[in-house]
């Protein structure tokens, strides 16, 4: 794209959404910035161009980080409304004992509250406004921290979470062409103060972008890096996936089990893959960890270090020619969940768990806990199935303090089963990873 600052013309918005083309539901991000509203204005073109039946939902997070968020959130809700989408709003509550890190955990909670909903209302994919400027300063900010190749090639145009595909429709399409275009369309926007703040380490980058130019560090320059090296991380996915399909047993009660022989031999990148797919899909998407994390864990799995350890929410174990992976039960345990009858929730970013209309009651779905487990271990035969201490974060229905039901879908029925209003099923199967 050679014109970096009009509005952006049917021919490129048709190209940018046509990956969507079939999802029946989508839900889309809009915080009241340009970015977005523009991202809003473009998807009503499009499903309007098209006749287009599909749902749209806007979902705005409000995270109370400034007086003014509640009003931005009220002003997306109205033209979301005039344009005859369905708006949610949520509020995330930030700990305001922890300084440091302030706009990576609102991003964490950004994307918890909207991938609940879309699995509460049924939505498969949401829409994010990323664009090519934040491709560009994502690849700097990871070079500077030492990235791997997965980090410089910075946002992939198609992720997920939680089981919620995650698509970037306008990541080719420079910030000031967005702007242009929610101008020439007549929307107001909001303008996030952070945004020139320089506590913040993209808003430091801002400034230096004239330093940067003048080097040839355009952001179309380093988006195009950027782009080529996602062309190398997508070959080493592929290779990685292949890799798992053959050496990997992937429980649908939430656990894996990875050949360890065949990991140990396995080049080092597709085994640090390996490592990583499995922490963040077993994990309950807990903080991120450091490349450097996995390396140190691979190089003491190759020196036959069997000790249990613990990594990104995981407890894993090694022994008897197997590397074991499970969801950790610390002593906080795990959120419990109140699921009315006939609703459907996403619990501990791992588990999509129901409750059929026809329940005589809500239940409360919590981690079965080493108590439950060891209580079941003689009347549910697949519980034996699973590593021991994987058992203990199964997610399990309890009515008025006794244990209703434990369920994972693909697994056999369980005995302990008080009727079949409750489900479960794990969200990160194959079909379901992205980038």
């Amino acid at each position: 794209m050679t014109d970096t600052h009009s509005p952006l013309p049917e021919s490129v918005w048709e190209r940018c959404f046509a990956p969507l083309t079939g999802y029946p539901r989508l839900a889309v991000a809009v915080s009241g910035g340009p970015d977005s509203m523009a991202l809003l204005h473009l998807l009503r073109c499009w499903t309007e161009s098209r006749g287009d039946s599909a749902e749209i939902t806007v979902l705005t997070v409000d995270h109370g980080l400034r007086p003014e968020s509640a009003s931005e959130a009220a002003v997306v809700a109205d033209i979301a409304g005039e344009m005859g989408f369905t708006h949610r709003t949520f509020r995330w509550e930030p700990d305001t004992t922890e300084a440091s890190g302030i706009q990576a955990r609102a991003r964490r909670a950004r994307y918890d509250l909207m991938a609940r909903y879309c699995h509460e209302a049924g939505i498969p994919a949401l829409l994010t406004a990323h664009h090519l400027d934040d491709q560009a300063e994502t690849l700097l900010m990871r070079l500077a921290r030492g990235s791997g190749l997965d980090g410089l090639a910075a946002i992939p145009s198609r992720g997920d979470w939680a089981g919620i595909a995650i698509h970037r429709p306008l990541l080719d399409v420079p910030k000031a062409r967005l702007i242009a275009t929610v101008a020439a369309a007549g929307l107001p926007y909001a303008k996030d103060p952070s945004n020139t703040d320089s506590r913040f380490e993209r808003a430091r980058l801002r400034k230096e972008q004239a330093a940067l130019q003048a080097l040839g560090l355009t952001p179309e320059a380093l988006a195009l890096a950027a782009k080529r090296l996602s062309r190398a991380r997508a070959a080493l996915d592929e290779a990685a996936a292949e890799f798992m399909a053959s050496a990997v047993r992937l429980s649908c009660a939430g656990s894996a089990e990875v050949d360890g022989v065949r990991l140990r031999d396995a080049p080092d990148e597709i085994a640090l893959r390996t490592l990583q797919r499995l922490v963040a899909m077993t994990g309950g998407r807990q903080e991120p960890v450091r490349l450097a994390k996995f390396e140190t864990l691979l190089d003491d799995l190759r020196a036959d270090h069997a000790a249990a350890r613990t990594l990104g929410g995981c407890r894993i174990v090694a022994g008897s020619g197997k590397l074991q992976i499970a969801r950790e039960l610390r002593r906080d345990g795990i959120a419990e969940l109140i699921l009315q009858p006939g609703e459907r929730a996403l619990w501990d970013n791992r588990f999509v768990v129901s409750l059929a209309d026809t329940a005589e009651s809500p239940v409360t779905v919590r981690a079965l806990g080493e108590a439950g487990a060891r209580d079941l271990a003689d009347r549910t035969p697949w519980l034996n199935d699973i590593p021991r201490f994987a058992r203990f974060s199964l997610p399990s229905c309890w009515r008025n303090q006794a244990l209703v039901s434990i369920s994972c879908e693909g697994l056999e029925p369980d005995a302990v089963r008080a009727d079949d209003t409750f489900n479960a099923r794990f969200v990160h199967l194959w079909d379901e990873v992205g980038s």
